[in-house]
């Protein structure tokens, strides 16, 4: 791998109402450690191969990879290899938009040390494309470096939430997914699946860092505009294509979720016409 690093001001738009990728490198060897260092942007350093440290808090705290360093601004931190080195890859970002990724789950101020699973291809490709990002200027190329950023830390974010392909969590959201439109209670989707309620919230949580309720009412609101849209079906029988036996019901959900009454949606959206 060839050392590299570089860093780009941010573009005021990205910095006041959107993410923006402030620099970016990836280095291996016999690197340097630090201490005592504080940013004033956000950092996520993807440690690929080595041990040894790192410091937060005050606290020592051993690193074997692979693992991701999690910085915020103005948190004391450092790092460092041991006498046989490590490669790190790492990405400076900044913006009113990184509270959204925080409270999506894809890092926590309380967990700024995540050590992984397994190694992870798609954050190294990720650094890849990246870089020929910031190789380029202009709003575009800020614009291509900010997505892909965003890219790097919903790959990264999967791993902090402690999720791994194949695990029972993930098995279990796939399962749900697969009834979500049945007209079923929590309960009895629970039964279907073969768990008790504690469990199924505990999986669903895990996977999607939300409940079963609110993953379910997701999927069904989703297909039912896609329903209105691109089908001529009255609403009622929308409504009971994703679960809900009461029309009603489901246009007041359909409403407080969107914002407007399926009618309004397909007038807006659906190519057929129709009301």
């Amino acid at each position: 791998m060839e050392n590299w690093s570089t860093y780009r001001p941010i573009a005021p738009a990205l910095r006041d109402l959107g993410l923006g990728c402030l620099g970016a490198g990836e280095q291996g060897g016999h690197l340097p450690s630090f201490k005592n260092r504080r940013l004033s942007s956000h950092a996520m350093v993807y440690i690929s191969e080595g041990r040894r440290w790192m410091e937060h808090a005050g606290s020592m705290h051993p690193v074997q990879s692979p693992a991701l360093i999690w910085i915020h601004p103005g948190m004391e931190h450092g790092y460092g290899p041991d006498a046989r080195g490590w490669t790190e890859h790492w990405v400076l970002f900044s913006g009113a938009g990184v509270r959204a990724y925080e409270e999506l789950g894809c890092f926590s101020r309380g967990q700024p040390l995540v050590h992984m699973s397994g190694p992870d291809p798609q954050l190294l490709d990720s650094f890849v494309v990246l870089r020929k990002c910031l190789r380029a200027e202009g709003p575009l190329a800020d614009l291509q470096a900010s997505i892909h950023t965003q890219q790097l830390l919903a790959i990264a974010g999967r791993h902090s939430s402690g999720i791994r392909n194949g695990s029972k969590s993930e098995d279990t959201l796939q399962k749900l997914g697969e009834i979500a439109y049945q007209p079923l209670a929590l309960p009895q989707q629970a039964a279907q699946l073969g768990l008790s309620e504690s469990q199924l919230r505990r999986h669903v949580q895990r996977a999607a860092g939300i409940g079963p309720k609110e993953f379910v009412l997701q999927m069904r609101i989703s297909r039912s505009q896609s329903l209105l849209a691109e089908s001529s079906h009255a609403v009622e029988r929308i409504a009971r294509l994703v679960g809900y036996e009461d029309p009603a019901y489901f246009s007041r959900l359909f409403s407080q979720r969107t914002g407007m009454p399926p009618s309004q949606f397909r007038r807006e959206q659906s190519r057929f016409g129709g009301g």
